[in-house]
């Protein structure tokens, strides 16, 4: 069983909000990223500011706290005893900020439900928060439109390389790109494969963005090398 679902209370206080965080492009789950609520109701708004005072300076320093949270290794976090009303969660990913851009979502945390009320009323809400990468992504063929496996795809000048699968698809995720808006990152993209000359293409991509490029590459041509037989004729004198 999920983490998330034993979360309907901790001790004596009310699990309001929980969800988890992934990666946009793969689905896979994130863990170590921040969730922070960056807009809530005036009753929240209130703790918060009351909490903020009692921890002074140490307050902005803080990992965890009322507004703030980390996902778990399986991307799953969870915030308590929230006031009903409407919040906005955000999540970042300080240790890959130049890969990942932060995702937003708004949800409705519901009013507790009275003791033996409805069991199939939701007790918390849950929020599916994504991340969106980097990266770029295509097919590789010849061309005939075949797909062609295990091309090695490099960014030139990087480590950052794949190879195509048997489909001759292939994708980059998680590259590293400018952090400032409307900025983009140029890639040079290296194709390489046996048989089939080596191929440059030019991509951007900014943060957040993932581009999709799809290559066809011709075959290489086949050198026939001609011996050239001498003989030696003998003359008789």
């Amino acid at each position: 069983m999920s983490s998330w679902m034993k979360l309907e209370s901790t001790r004596s206080h009310q699990v309001a909000l929980a969800g988890q965080v992934s990666d946009r492009e793969t689905g896979q789950t994130i863990g170590n990223a921040i969730v922070e609520i960056t807009a809530m109701p005036d009753a929240f708004e209130k703790k918060r500011s009351l909490q903020a005072l009692r921890y002074g300076s140490e307050w902005e320093t803080l990992a965890k706290r009322c507004d703030r949270t980390i996902s778990a290794i399986d991307g799953f976090f969870h915030f308590i005893d929230l006031p009903p009303g409407e919040y906005t969660l955000t999540a970042s990913l300080p240790g890959a900020a130049a890969r990942y851009k932060n995702g937003t979502i708004a949800v409705t945390v519901p009013p507790v439900p009275p003791s033996g009320d409805n069991p199939s009323q939701p007790k918390f809400a849950f929020a599916n928060l994504a991340l969106s990468p980097s990266g770029i992504r295509g097919k590789v063929t010849d061309l005939e439109g075949v797909a062609i496996g295990r091309v090695n795809v490099k960014i030139q000048g990087s480590g950052e390389s794949t190879v195509t699968n048997d489909e001759g698809k292939f994708q980059l995720i998680g590259l590293e790109a400018p952090i400032k808006e409307g900025s983009k990152r140029t890639a040079n993209i290296v194709f390489s494969a046996k048989g089939y000359p080596e191929q440059t293409e030019t991509l951007e991509f900014s943060l957040g963005e993932v581009v999709e490029k799809n290559i066809s590459l011709t075959k290489q041509q086949a050198t026939v090398s001609a011996k050239t037989k001498t003989s030696k004729k003998n003359n008789t004198s």
